[in-house]
């Protein structure tokens, strides 16, 4: 109580100080007669839960912020000396675009409710040490961005109480291909949080409005894959997603979210390896396959294929889907352009066999064996089965006899034996 009484008095004294056509304009204390208590490290306040406040103000951090030229006054309209408390700061007098964004935003909404653990200004920016985005010890700064929004949603607490997304999802995200690059490389092109999500705006992803809305994604990622995206936009499945067809694939969906990683890499979702399983993901549905008129079972037909087998075995130059029908351009084999007309197999197919020619066009790639479809394979498919199963029976049975006679003669030839007792 003591020191607090010194400072209170100290500050009318500096208050006293100050010139009488100053405070006739209204101009309030200078940046020194706030420093006299703010100055202080030892000054607290303590709060009405029983936590202490630290009210010290580190001049140099704030001479070298991007408010460092002003006054305390600019953002503390209402500091007089001597006070007890301040009024909050309201960053939308001079930024008013960021705050209307802001309270527009999932967080400001809640924020308006009075909710506290979400973030505000200056949990992103700072209070007096706010630096301008490209300055390399700002919050905001590319290579910072991403530990100051885990900073809450690597909080588990705040991912229970407010149903957040997994955070181990979050924390994927630097050991992802992005992530790597902006932590690990220090490259400010790879993306960040705000790129994806956006700055002040930040929506949930099923609200239309939202930069990570299903239907908004290609354009989302586009921004820095631009030929991509127009190979994209030229296929069946950029095609479909634009016509409002929600079951079409969209980057997320063979990339993963988070949990990009390159292609080289055998844990991503288009890895050599990976990517037929990716694939039949929506392919294997008997929804989307009916709903469309699309072939089905083309993940158990092409597990049936030499290829299938060679990649399921580690074979990683193999063809998988991509090999044939395209990454992002894909187009439905009646398409002229399309890798996999029958007008085109033979170049198609001669990546990996370079004397194909015309009769690589005329069998069936995907080959279900049944009956209906495929009737001779399928005849030589059950006659070796049941010609191979045989022949394993028989040497089972085989072995079994020559161990029986072996057990029988040792038996006879023991001392108890036949041939003992003769």
């Amino acid at each position: 109580m003591k020191r607090m009484i010194r400072h209170y008095l100290a500050a009318v004294l500096a208050a006293a100080s100050l010139s009488s056509a100053g405070l006739a304009a209204g101009a309030g204390p200078g940046v020194s007669a706030c420093m006299d208590c703010h100055g202080d490290k030892t000054i607290e306040k303590t709060l009405p839960n029983g936590q202490t406040l630290s009210l010290h103000v580190d001049l140099q951090a704030y001479r070298q912020s991007v408010h460092g030229s002003g006054g305390c006054v600019t953002c503390h309209a209402d500091a007089k000396a001597p006070h007890e408390k301040l009024a909050k700061v309201d960053c939308g007098r001079c930024h008013g675009d960021a705050a209307k964004s802001y309270a527009m935003s999932s967080h400001g909404k809640v924020r308006a409710k009075g909710v506290t653990d979400v973030p505000a200004c200056y949990d992103c920016h700072g209070k007096h040490d706010i630096r301008k985005p490209k300055d390399p010890a700002a919050r905001t700064f590319r290579l910072n961005i991403v530990a100051t929004c885990l900073r809450c949603h690597k909080d588990q607490a705040l991912e229970q109480k407010y149903n957040l997304p997994d955070r181990k999802v979050m924390i994927a995200y630097e050991q992802s291909v992005h992530g790597m690059a902006s932590k690990k490389a220090g490259l400010t092109g790879s993306a960040v949080c705000p790129d994806c999500h956006g700055n002040h705006t930040i929506l949930p992803g099923d609200d239309p409005k939202s930069a990570t809305f299903r239907q908004n994604i290609p354009t989302l990622c586009g921004k820095c894959h631009s030929g991509i995206l127009e190979k994209y936009e030229t296929s069946v499945h950029g095609k479909g997603m634009r016509a409002g067809i929600a079951e079409s694939p969209v980057c997320t969906d063979c990339h993963g979210e988070h949990t990009i990683a390159r292609v080289g890499d055998p844990s991503s979702s288009v890895s050599s390896r990976n990517i037929p399983r990716t694939c039949s993901g929506c392919h294997d549905k008997e929804g989307i396959s009916t709903r469309y008129a699309l072939p089905k079972k083309r993940f158990s037909s092409y597990m049936d294929t030499f290829h299938g087998i060679a990649v399921e075995y580690g074979m990683t130059k193999a063809a998988n889907c991509s090999s044939c029908h395209g990454v992002h351009e894909i187009l439905p084999s009646s398409d002229p352009a399309s890798t996999v007309n029958k007008a085109n197999l033979p170049k198609t197919c001669g990546k990996c066999h370079p004397n194909a020619g015309p009769n690589f066009a005329k069998g069936d790639v995907h080959v279900e064996v049944s009956p209906k479809k495929a009737m001779g394979v399928f005849a030589v498919r059950v006659f070796y089965t049941i010609f191979i199963g045989s022949l394993a029976i028989l040497f089972a049975l085989h072995v079994g006899l020559e161990l029986y006679g072996r057990w029988n003669r040792r038996k006879e030839k023991a001392p108890g034996g036949k041939e003992g007792q003769s």
